[in-house]
């Protein structure tokens, strides 16, 4: 199973998306669709937070959810490997 990102709360593997908490969740990437970004403004004093979202069956499911922009492209970009990847193994 190939990993492309590891963090506390998030594991992106070429099968999984996993968040590790606070209530641990695992969706196979076989059924995430048509992953978005939504960024929400700016409040107050608090850096906006940045969120990714995707079709997973039949529901909108949120992926990940950040202020943190550094740790939001990490993640942005091991979805987007481990979603390629994926592609790459059906062809």
């Amino acid at each position: 199973m190939r990993l492309f990102y590891q963090g506390p709360d998030i594991v992106v593997t070429g099968e999984h998306f996993i968040i590790l908490g606070p209530y641990p969740v695992r969706y196979r990437l076989d059924e995430v669709r048509e992953p978005y970004i939504v960024q929400h403004a700016r409040t107050g004093r608090f850096r906006p937070a940045q969120e990714i979202r995707a079709r997973y069956g039949t529901r909108d499911v949120r992926l990940f959810s950040t202020t943190n922009a550094t740790t939001f492209g990490h993640v942005r970009r091991a979805l987007i490997r481990a979603l390629e990847h994926r592609a790459e193994r059906r062809a």
